[in-house]
């Protein structure tokens, strides 16, 4: 594919931008021919990759049952087999690619310093989901110049790519200057406006989740990250985080997804029983604030299970579960892409492990109140709770462990990629399974299987690739950074129907 049409294909589609790009946006427009790299500004490739890449995170409904988020009433067998084509296709085709081109663009001008770092931590956040979600990927063979362009890619192995994106982070990240002459992408980043403060605090906490990600496939060099970037700045209050707001513009392509969602379709925006088991065992005033009631009084909160099978799935029919809040289903509505609550949740977890000699109370108190002051909870409520049992950590290690991990997977309600991987990552929290076992045994799926496609497009390194996989190319083979002894853990009704206590 030609430089030309590739920048085509994104600078065709919808703009959530209103300054920072091109004067000649229409023309260009108009007439792909003249795309070409002398014209194509980086101000103009680079708030489609952020726009494209947020919008992802509510775009794909099975993964957020996998995560235990919410629940789709027409996905059906989740647990099939299928043909996992996206987003893998979309996020190189799409988004990785362009994001690439914006680093090429950017290299050689030291005014452009800062646009560098800013378009190599976004793309290296882009490769961390994907590879999270495949595990071994095309990576330094891929995404290359039309001058280098690679057709066969090697796949390499999920390893190297993180040890990479680690150290791709911290250099892009050190290399920010707090300097009025350095150019900006300003207004056309649409995460954080060009502020170089809050994109070294993402930077930093950016490597500190890909630290934490791989702590038990490799602890030294976890370590070793880890107790680096605490030390830096990182992301500690909400006006840290980062973010992406929807549009109500007439524009279809810039409106919420829940909302166009549940404008077709109101009765299959459910919330899944993970969530609501978590919320109300903890007595957390985020219930109301995530979830209706059901419409049938006695059904109360009453969220659907994964693989609901016959038998089971009448209790569970559009009157009687709990739908999504409506402030979800707005058409302006925010979507958080990495927040200072689930970075500070992840320093707790570090520090009850005793990988740094943080409080791990003190970090995990804050994280919730960072996670609830994000929704609104008011400041008195949250003193309650962080002074019932459900804002002190006890117990075991282990069972510490499972406090801090329930916390930040609901600091970072909805975004399915990262409720997803930390699922896998930590066995938590615990959702409970039905009878329709599906392909897997009735187990949550550990990965997504590469498109059909890449094995007929380049067998022999996808070849490869499915030979470092135990069982092959399978939906319960396990990625590199899955290492955690005994994961997945049962829920404690695991078996029982109904699984609501």
């Amino acid at each position: 594919m030609k430089l030309k049409h590739l920048i085509h294909t994104i600078a065709v589609g919808s703009l959530l931008v209103t300054s920072g790009c091109t004067k000649d946006f229409a023309e260009i427009n108009s007439n792909p021919l003249i795309i070409t790299r002398d014209v194509v500004t980086p101000a103009l490739l680079f708030p489609q990759v952020q726009k494209g890449f947020t919008f992802e995170i509510l775009n794909h409904g099975v993964i957020s049952e996998y995560s235990g988020y919410y629940k789709n009433g027409a996905s059906g067998n989740i647990f099939q087999q299928r043909d996992w084509a996206n987003p893998h296709n979309t996020f190189f085709r799409n988004y990785l690619i362009n994001i690439s081109e914006v680093i090429r663009l950017t290299a050689n001008n030291p005014l452009q310093k800062n646009m560098n770092s800013q378009a190599r931590i976004t793309k290296a956040l882009i490769y961390q989901v994907l590879t999270d979600l495949y595990g071994d990927l095309p990576y330094t063979e891929a995404l290359k110049s039309i001058e280098e362009t690679i057709l066969q890619p090697k796949y390499d192995t999920q390893e190297f790519i993180y040890t990479s994106l680690l150290n791709e982070v911290k250099e892009a990240t050190e290399a920010l200057e707090n300097n009025s002459a350095q150019l900006s992408f300003g207004t056309a980043d649409l995460w954080l406006k060009g502020n170089v403060d809050n994109w070294r605090r993402f930077g930093n906490s950016l490597r500190l989740r890909m630290a934490m990600r791989i702590r038990y496939a490799n602890p030294t060099l976890a370590a070793q990250h880890i107790n680096d970037v605490i030390t830096k700045p990182l992301m500690t209050a909400n006006t840290h985080n980062v973010a992406l707001a929807t549009l109500n513009d007439g524009n279809s392509g810039n409106v919420n997804t829940f909302y166009t969602r549940n404008s077709t379709s109101p009765n299959l925006m459910v919330v899944s029983f993970t969530l609501t088991d978590n919320l109300k065992k903890l007595n957390d005033p985020r219930l109301p604030l995530f979830a209706r009631e059901a419409l049938v009084p006695e059904a109360g909160y009453r969220g659907v299970p994964l693989q609901v099978g016959p038998g089971q799935s009448e209790r569970y029919q559009n009157d009687s579960t709990a739908r999504m809040q409506t402030t979800f289903l707005q058409q302006v509505f925010t979507i958080v892409v990495m927040n200072a609550a689930e970075v500070t949740l992840f320093r707790a977890e570090a520090a009850n492990a005793g990988i740094t000699s943080e409080n791990a109370q003190a970090m995990f108190e804050t994280g919730i109140q960072l996670a609830m002051s994000q929704y609104g909870v008011s400041s008195g409520n949250i003193t309650t709770y962080l002074a019932s049992p459900s804002g002190i950590l006890s117990g075991t290690e282990e069972e510490r462990m499972e406090q801090i991990i329930v916390q930040k997977w609901l600091a970072t309600y909805y975004n399915t990629f990262e409720g997803y991987a930390e699922f896998r990552r930590t066995g938590y929290p615990r959702i409970w399974t039905g009878s329709n076992l599906g392909d897997t045994n009735g187990q949550i799926p550990r990965r997504l299987t590469y498109p059909i496609a890449e094995s007929l497009r380049n067998g022999v390194n996808y070849a490869e690739a499915v030979s470092r996989l135990n069982g092959g190319d399978v939906l319960t083979a396990k990625i590199w950074w899955d290492k955690k002894p005994g994961v997945p853990f049962a829920h404690p009704r695991q078996g029982m129907f109904p699984p609501e206590f």
